[in-house]
């Protein structure tokens, strides 16, 4: 990335942020002082002003405007596409939103309040409505007069969408099949009268679905008569998709409100309280296996092998659970049901893997002891508890990220939370009375 240098001229620096993509210029923004965000703003073009407005924060979105003059912010609006204004309103509490409606044109004003009330999970609260439309009775002479003269910068005009009389979607026309069309042709037969789409209430899920199982770049979003309202876009799809991992990372780590430009007090606030019942559960983890306490004190080889038990325990835990959690989010079960097949299915993976990796810690184990004996137990009886601890364990374990999602799904509780710092803790719990449960009846 190139340096922004304040120290120059207003030219040079205008030369400077012409070459930097808006990404890039994003990324420092943060780090100006007031005086330099307004220098900024002053110099860069009114594209690239907003190209970066987007990829800002909510927080410096709103500088951003504060620092804009009101002719530049009825052109920053004008610019952004419904979809990125839809997503920089609902950020906004009701004060802010009235100044920026009487900002917008009334046209514009009406889509986003409509957009606004559409449920954030459904198809139409990502859709965009800058898309291009004709008519069913234009001729390809006229249909592509119309795109060229009408069609604004922030309109996606890869695919013209054929309407009738009535607004109802009859089909896709793709951009190249009008470029390379005769006039002679009529729009019937260059268009996709076959189309896909999604309803306005659909989920985003089955948008997402519907755009990667059918490989467009856009379907259009119809109400339930097949009045044309929007499309969501590749580019949408994409970005739902970035936010969803985040948040699913976020929420498996127990880190909601995660921002990068947090500072380091306000992480560890949100870091701490989930670090601090660990420690908790450690504490209790710890006065429960105090009753193992001779066993641990007489058979001190048990503790070269704890690590192996937690660690493999808790691969396959990760692996089942996360098999699981993206059935839920790949809506290949219902959410309402036990999925039985699912589970039996990760019970029985679950099952063979603990008795292949058991056999071979059992010969592992013994192999280690053969060449370093440890204590006055045999190397074939520890090997024996060592095997059969990480099999049963093992198996406990990859039953329960099977099963803990589910039961979360089933009271309501996002399944993503069940692989956080307190599914670890219970899963070592589990794991080490199994471990040091076994040991204590075959040595004591």
């Amino acid at each position: 990335m190139k340096h922004i240098n304040f120290k120059h001229s207003d030219d040079s620096l205008k030369k400077t942020l012409k070459t930097m993509h808006a990404f890039d210029i994003s990324i420092y923004f943060p780090q100006f002082d007031e005086l330099e965000k307004q220098r900024i703003i002053a110099l860069l073009d009114q594209q690239k002003l907003s190209d970066m407005f987007i990829l800002l924060s909510e927080e410096e979105q709103w500088e951003v405007i504060e620092l804009l003059s009101e002719s530049r912010k009825k052109a920053l609006f004008r610019s952004l596409e419904s979809d990125d204004l839809k997503e920089f309103m609902a950020s906004l509490n009701e004060e802010k939103q009235a100044i920026v409606f009487s900002l917008l044109s009334a046209v514009k004003a009406k889509t986003i309040r409509l957009l606004l009330e559409y449920e954030d999970d459904s198809a139409a609260s990502i859709m965009s409505t800058d898309f291009i439309s004709i008519h069913q009775d234009m001729s390809i002479k006229e249909a592509t007069n119309k795109l060229v003269t009408t069609s604004k910068d922030q309109d996606y005009i890869d695919s013209i969408y054929v309407l009738d009389d009535d607004k109802m979607l009859v089909g896709v026309i793709d951009l190249k099949d009008l470029i390379i069309a005769r006039s002679n042709q009529k729009l019937v037969n260059i268009m996709i009268a076959d189309y896909h789409f999604v309803y306005e209430d659909d989920s985003i899920e089955l948008a997402i679905q519907t755009v990667k199982d059918y490989d467009r770049n856009a379907i259009p979003v119809l109400d339930e008569e097949h009045h044309m309202l929007g499309i969501v876009t590749a580019d949408d799809v994409f970005d739902e998709l970035v936010e969803d991992i985040e948040f699913d990372y976020q929420r498996m780590a127990l880190l909601d409100n995660h921002e990068s430009t947090s500072s380091a007090l306000t992480r560890s606030k949100q870091r701490l309280p989930w670090l601090l019942i660990g420690v908790v559960l450690n504490l209790i983890m710890a006065s429960f296996l105090s009753i193992f306490e001779v066993t641990i004190a007489e058979v001190v080889a048990l503790v070269l092998f704890q690590p192996l038990i937690l660690g493999m325990a808790g691969n396959i835990g990760t692996q089942s659970l996360a098999v699981t959690i993206l059935g839920f989010h790949r809506e290949e079960f219902d959410r309402k049901k036990m999925p039985k097949t699912h589970v039996i299915k990760e019970i029985t993976i679950g099952l063979l893997n603990s008795l292949l990796l058991g056999i071979a810690a059992y010969f592992l184990v013994f192999g280690f002891l053969s060449l370093i004996p440890t204590g006055s137990q045999s190397a074939d009886s520890m090997a024996f508890v060592v095997g059969l601890a990480t099999s049963l364990s093992m198996f406990v374990s990859a039953s329960m990220g099977a099963l803990i999602p589910i039961f979360l799904n089933r009271i309501q509780i996002d399944p993503s939370t069940a692989s956080g710092p307190i599914m670890t803790t219970i899963n070592d719990l589990v794991s080490l009375v199994i471990y040091f449960g076994i040991a204590t009846i075959m040595f004591l």
